[in-house]
């Protein structure tokens, strides 16, 4: 039996080698007695290319060992001459690293039909023409022995002799994955109950649901062609992500180890668009620490990702306007963004629609005054450092993104946050989890959320209220039992305590 040497990758260097892809004429076995109902039987033998990955696998040492077995089934795909259809071949027996197999097809088929061989049957597609390699990965749960390992070959129908001619070795159309998850600084593992794969565009490319809360564990992948791609797991009862740059296309059939450091709320971005630990490790890296991740989730909060979001929220370090405040507008008699826009109540602060922050500050922005009569917004857009290519940007948070980042980075329960006049959180449990997230980016690098004095500080949303109002949060002061309230000021008011506060999507 051929094996495939493992090839190792650190810090998600998404590495490939090389290996025979030669098709072969396998000799075929002699003609079955035929059945008496209008089908003809065949007998094939088939074998895997490489002998690398079918559905029994097994590490040994450094190489993948693999088999046939007996329950497995393939799909054969060809026309009768009207419509494409598909058969189901089972395993008659074993030998070696090869399967004979058997299915019938309709007396009609003419000689030197061609016909593609599918393994697993159930990665066939919908047409009966080729592999459904997206949906045969889609689900997965996470251990080798069934691993998804989908296979394709060709072969011409030989009516007169009743079997297949000029088959080939079935190709391997997946690679296999072995994932390890570390926190973002590398030193602790992450152990994952779900763990997906996506692409740049924000497309699930599998979902590994474990049994059990693990650190290491198989994932089957397509081909991942260069580009971006996103890790998103729950592990140790948090959000994680992880990004991750492919230079060079993965190949079919190949085996990989990955090292995955898996970021969380809290974690700081770099100017680069990277995440990590601490100023240690932002220095280390030679950039500068822009942010806290304050929320994860692919929701309309998160923006849309062809925005450069759509996997969570990022809070900057510091105040923008200089960090003494700014008025949100001078305008106090027209609604920007429309009556169904508005928040006016508890409904208003949690529903899902009308909560993009960013097309709020996009639209104020774009205002020829913008710099004069929509000062909040534009300090917000303007806030350096620059936000990282491939994100959308600094905006002025809606009201409903403020709230996920209550509960996410600030840990609170959405079922608690109250609308208007009343105080929650008076322990301030959400914004001390605030801070000591900006604690990381090192003493003076950030500006605390609350006050050390008596002060209460507020903090604009992009949301409207009314014609002459908008939506802002009150953040009582750390020697006060005062803890958030959402607060309504006129557009006009400040810049004494009212702040901007801006957040990227990425």
């Amino acid at each position: 039996m051929k094996t495939t040497k493992l090839f190792f990758m650190a810090a998600l260097a998404l590495t490939s080698v090389a290996c025979s892809n030669d098709d072969n004429d396998i000799p075929q076995p002699v003609a079955p007695e035929q059945p008496a109902n209008g089908e003809i039987t065949i007998t094939a033998i088939v074998s895997s290319d490489g002998e690398a990955a079918t559905r029994a696998l097994s590490i040994n040492g450094s190489n993948i060992a693999s088999t046939f077995e007996t329950t497995d089934e393939f799909a054969i795909l060809f026309s009768d001459g009207t419509d494409q259809v598909k058969r189901i071949a089972t395993v008659s027996s074993l030998d070696g690293t090869t399967a004979k197999i058997t299915f019938t097809i309709p007396a009609t088929v003419t000689t030197n039909t061609p016909c593609t061989i599918i393994y697993p049957a159930s990665a066939a597609n919908a047409a009966n023409t080729d592999a459904d390699v997206t949906t045969a990965l889609a689900v997965q749960n996470g251990d080798l022995s069934t691993a998804p390992d989908v296979r394709k070959g060709t072969a011409t129908i030989d009516v007169s002799t009743k079997t297949l001619s000029s088959v080939s070795k079935l190709a391997a159309q997946n690679s296999i994955f072995k994932f390890a998850l570390k926190d973002i600084a590398g030193s602790d593992d992450k152990a994952a109950t779900e763990f997906k794969v996506s692409d740049a565009s924000g497309n699930v490319i599998t979902t590994v649901t474990l049994g059990s809360a693990a650190s290491e564990f198989y994932v089957a992948l397509p081909v991942l062609e260069t580009g971006t791609y996103w890790f998103n797991a729950t592990a140790d009862s948090k959000p994680c992500i992880a990004k991750a740059t492919v230079s060079t296309a993965t190949m079919a059939g190949k085996y990989y180890q990955s090292t995955v450091k898996m970021a969380t709320l809290g974690d700081l971005m770099g100017a680069n668009g990277k995440f990590y630990a601490d100023a240690a490790a932002v220095t280390a890296a030679s950039t500068t620490a822009i942010g806290v991740i304050a929320y994860l989730g692919n929701d309309a909060t998160t923006e849309a990702i062809s925005d450069g979001g759509g996997h969570g929220l990022v809070l900057c370090l510091k105040n923008a306007a200089s960090g003494s405040g700014s008025q949100w507008s001078t305008e106090t008699s027209l609604l920007e963004f429309g009556d169904d826009a508005k928040v006016t109540s508890h409904e208003g602060l949690m529903r899902t629609t009308n909560v993009s922050g960013y097309t709020n500050t996009k639209t104020l922005t774009e205002k020829t005054d913008a710099a004069t009569n929509y000062k909040a917004a534009y300090a917000a857009k303007n806030y350096t450092p620059a936000a990282p290519a491939g994100t959308t940007g600094w905006f002025l948070p809606s009201a409903q993104q403020w709230v996920k980042m209550q509960t996410g980075l600030g840990g609170l329960n959405e079922s608690a946050i109250k609308w208007g006049n009343s105080w929650f959180d008076s322990s301030h449990t959400g914004a001390t989890a605030w801070n000591t997230a900006f604690s990381k980016a090192g003493s003076g690098n950030y500006d605390s959320i609350m006050s050390s004095t008596s002060n209460h500080l507020y903090y604009w949303s992009s949301s409207e209220n009314s014609a002459k109002c908008v939506v802002s949060l009150c953040v009582g002061p750390t020697s006060g039992t005062d803890g958030f309230w959402w607060n309504i000021g006129d557009k006009d008011m400040g810049p004494s305590n009212y702040r901007v506060r801006s957040v990227l999507a990425f």
